[in-house]
């Protein structure tokens, strides 16, 4: 299963959902592969992977081999590392294509490949979202989430319409919650009401060591096995292996 976690808002946990989803399912026994194909580069620094890497994702836009771009981690986790060179690749790529083509080749190899998307519906998002089977949508809950998600259902409605691609599964994925703010309680209610189809069961409580993990270059299972956060990770991966196989 391809699977893009995405929202055209920065900030709402899009790296640190697909660090952790992606390790919770590689704890599982299930392989996985991660794609940054975000130019700011997070989810590679926050799993420690250099800058001056020779291969990234940047490459498999200029034609080359997806196969030698993987980076396996020492935790069985497999990567390929983003590039500030995607600032220019989103500026001069064409075609919505590029990537579900270059994932033909190892697709067969894992079980999930997850995508850390940029905050924006580019090109390069554009190749994400015709690539996947779910796109998992994280947003804060917030009242202004609301008609930015609308606005993102909207665009999801307009690339199957210009491009006939297959709708992926939507789910809406509630990050960063805090159940003592009437605003996260209130505004919770409201998505649930409007979107309870697509709504995860799971939220992610706001928790400190999400945000002080990488900077250990450690996912939370490892940097706080005992937190919220590590359970609330845990419940998320337990409920998208569940999807896939019904």
């Amino acid at each position: 299963m391809i699977i893009s976690i995405a929202n055209q808002k920065g900030g709402v946990g899009k790296s640190t959902t697909t660090i952790n989803l992606g390790s919770a399912l590689n704890r599982a026994g299930k392989k996985v592969l991660l794609i940054d194909l975000d130019s700011q580069t997070d989810l590679s620094t926050s799993l420690g992977i250099s800058e001056n890497i020779e291969h990234t994702i940047n490459d498999i836009f200029k034609s080359k081999n997806i196969k030698n771009i993987i980076v396996k981690l020492e935790n069985g986790l497999h990567i390929i590392p983003a590039s500030k060179e995607l600032i220019g690749t989103q500026m001069s790529l064409k075609k919505s294509d590029v990537l579900v083509r270059a994932l033909e080749d190892v697709k067969s190899r894992y079980e999930y490949i997850i995508i850390d998307t940029a905050p924006s519906m580019n090109i390069l998002n554009i190749n994400a979202l015709i690539a996947s089977q779910m796109v998992i949508i994280a947003l804060e809950p917030e009242y202004l989430a609301l008609t930015g998600l609308r606005n993102f259902l909207n665009t999801i409605k307009l690339l199957d319409d210009r491009f006939g691609i297959k709708k992926p599964i939507i789910k809406i994925l509630i990050t960063k919650y805090d159940q003592r703010k009437i605003l996260h309680r209130e505004a919770s209610g409201s998505i649930k009401k409007h979107f309870s189809d697509n709504l995860l069961k799971t939220k992610i409580r706001t928790c400190v060591k999400l945000a002080e993990a990488p900077s250990h270059f450690k996912d939370i299972f490892d940097y706080a096995p005992s937190s919220h956060a590590s359970k609330d990770y845990e419940e998320l991966s337990k409920e998208i292996l569940k999807e896939k196989n019904e």
